[in-house]
């Protein structure tokens, strides 16, 4: 169970960005497309595991600090600073080395993600806004290692709503250190200096509204229509209602602001995700 946490097994979610290109192009079903993503899905989530270890144990001295990092496996003594570094190396090489087999493409983006994260967890996550831009950055990284392995192109619609979903999590993670910081009088990170609540507020209502027009007009669009369907529009249903119960959770119920755990956690935004992919799926598929 140590480990299972220590390689953050749970924020593997994270990765299923991997499959929306086969998902979206409606080749997910294709023997080859399903198999090829489901490899580079294992070997991401491998290279991801390796950067969390590496980040928690470049962090480990703030995490004990943090009422909830300091009971992570490196922060709490469970797992030495010697075998997180061994492990994160072992993990690292393996995902680099099983792709260059595997997919060179994939190989390339997992190196570029691997040098950006190191980037990040040494000095760029100091950088107040450059470093939600860099953790936006890996999942698009994620829907090029869909696209690596399948050759399936990536529509300019789909990057650009991936970003301004990643950029609203990531804002709404950091209003999550701030509430900490001002709850327990601690700084978790350097980059908190550069952010406070009400500009992350703001920012957050400024980056729905904007994420909910432009899936208006995508599902609207002749590209989209001719595609899906001119039923597609119910699809914003579901989109809206997340979108709207996620800002209830942090702002009525101060629910935790971690993305992955709201979506583990809340019986709603679970309902209505499924609503959004089933109906995706029945446009698409059927």
């Amino acid at each position: 169970m140590t480990y299972l946490k220590l390689l953050r097994v749970n924020n593997y979610l994270k990765n299923f960005y991997l499959f929306m290109p086969a998902f979206f192009s409606g080749r997910i079903l294709e023997a080859s497309i399903a198999l090829n993503s489901l490899g580079a899905f294992l070997l991401f989530s491998a290279m991801a595991s390796a950067i969390y270890i590496f980040n928690d144990s470049m962090d480990v001295k703030e995490d004990r600090q943090h009422p909830e990092k300091k009971n992570r496996p490196i922060a709490s003594g469970a797992v030495s600073l010697p075998m997180a570094y061994t492990l994160a190396t072992i993990l690292a090489l393996l995902s680099l080395g099983i792709s260059a087999w595997f997919s060179l493409n994939l190989f390339y983006v997992l190196l570029i993600y691997l040098g950006l994260n190191i980037a990040y967890s040494i000095r760029l996550k100091h950088i107040a806004i450059l470093d939600i831009s860099i953790v936006s950055l890996g999942f698009i990284l994620r829907l090029e290692a869909g696209h690596a392995v399948t050759g399936i192109e990536l529509s300019k619609w789909l990057i650009m709503m991936v970003f301004l979903l990643s950029m609203f999590q990531a804002m709404a993670k950091r209003l999550d250190d701030i509430s900490i910081a001002q709850d327990k009088g601690l700084v978790s990170r350097k980059s908190i200096d550069g952010y406070n609540a009400d500009f992350l507020k703001i920012a957050l209502s400024i980056f729905s509204a904007v994420l909910l027009v432009c899936y208006i007009i995508y599902i609207t669009n002749p590209w989209s229509v001719s595609r899906l369907g001119d039923q597609s529009y119910y699809t914003l249903f579901p989109v809206l209602l997340g979108v709207l119960r996620y800002l209830q959770l942090l702002y009525v119920h101060k629910r935790s602001y971690n993305p992955v755990k709201i979506l583990l956690q809340d019986r709603f935004l679970q309902v209505i995700f499924l609503l959004w992919i089933g109906a995706f799926a029945f446009l698409i598929y059927v």
